[in-house]
């Protein structure tokens, strides 16, 4: 699938738009940690939609030239090359406060591929299918690939989801249906009501990206522009619907099965990783955490029974 002008054009101005001087002091500090080896610092998630970096977590993800030069760690290296992305957290000082930010780290070229179709995961392009913005980029090289990337993302998740929702529906039921799918496919805490507020966040955002990217996908599409919201067609055979959802029970397992694992591999590798996914599924459900497992005598196996006791409490699906 090819983006047409029109939406990469949309996500070549997103990614220009301004960010905050916290998420800029923490861009300078993962380059000076990094050095040359970076290629780009973007950000996305909550902070960005809000433009606020004063409460919560600023996400960023880190595109390297690769894994070898972004470490002095051979270890570092080869776990961000199996099991992506390497996540770490930092603090940065902007004049008397604080900022605080998790960043993910992936080669440019996994990032390409892994935005692409050719990935089964929903856990890379679903989350590029939403807003982006440069912090940093080396050259305009990358810039023209990661928005390339970003535009393959959202034609990659809507092109997975259109055939989970109804013949005919609006911007807003496929969007929602695109979140509460993926979600289902990780180990998730979030709100109930998660899905209708991303929605909110952007609603013409969202509804300009569907109209590009369905005139990109590769079935007939048909848009009724008398009905306010917009309604829109896909002609779809039956067939090709039921291998999709077919194809998505399989993703929720294999998805779930992804994300506990990298979390027990920032368990063992990295700091605040661990930290920071348990400090989230907290504060999103309301349940308490029991943080006393760093004490056991088996602190991985007992991580493991906390994850058990939350998922049984109703913490994350």
């Amino acid at each position: 699938m090819t983006a047409s002008n029109g939406l990469l054009e949309l996500v070549e101005a997103e990614l220009a738009q301004p960010v905050s001087p916290g998420a800029h002091a923490l861009a300078e500090r993962i380059r000076a940690r990094h050095g040359a080896a970076v290629r780009a610092v973007l950000f996305y998630g909550s902070c960005l939609r809000h433009g606020d970096d004063q409460d919560g977590v600023l996400d960023l993800y880190v595109l390297v030239e690769d894994y070898r030069s972004a470490y002095g760690s051979w270890t570092h290296a080869a776990m961000n090359r199996l099991l992506p992305p390497n996540v770490f957290y930092l603090e940065a000082r902007v004049g008397d406060r604080l900022v605080r930010g998790k960043y993910a780290v992936l080669a440019c070229r996994d990032f390409i591929r892994r935005t692409s179709a050719r990935t089964f995961e929903p856990y890379f392009w679903a989350r590029f299918s939403q807003p982006c913005a440069f912090i940093y980029a080396a050259d305009e090289q990358v810039r023209r690939e990661v928005a390339a990337a970003l535009s393959s993302a959202i034609l990659t998740t809507l092109g997975c989801v259109v055939p989970l929702v109804a013949p005919r529906f609006s911007s807003r039921e496929l969007w929602t249906t695109t979140w509460r799918e993926t979600y289902r496919a990780e180990v998730r805490a979030e709100r109930p009501g998660m899905a209708d507020a991303l929605w909110a966040s952007a609603p013409d955002r969202y509804e300009r990206v569907t109209r590009l990217a369905l005139r990109a996908l590769p079935f007939p599409t048909a848009a009724d522009e008398a009905n306010t919201p917009i309604m829109f067609t896909v002609f779809l055979p039956h067939a090709a619907a039921r291998r999709a959802r077919r194809l998505w029970r399989i993703r929720r397992v294999y998805g779930k099965a992804m994300f506990l694992l990298r979390i027990m591999r920032n368990a063992l590798t990295f700091e605040g990783g661990v930290d920071y996914v348990l400090w989230k599924i907290q504060r999103h459900s309301g349940v308490e955490v029991d943080h006393h497992w760093r004490e056991r005598r088996h602190p991985l196996l007992a991580l493991g029974a906390e994850a058990w006791r939350l998922y049984r409490s109703g913490a994350f699906r």
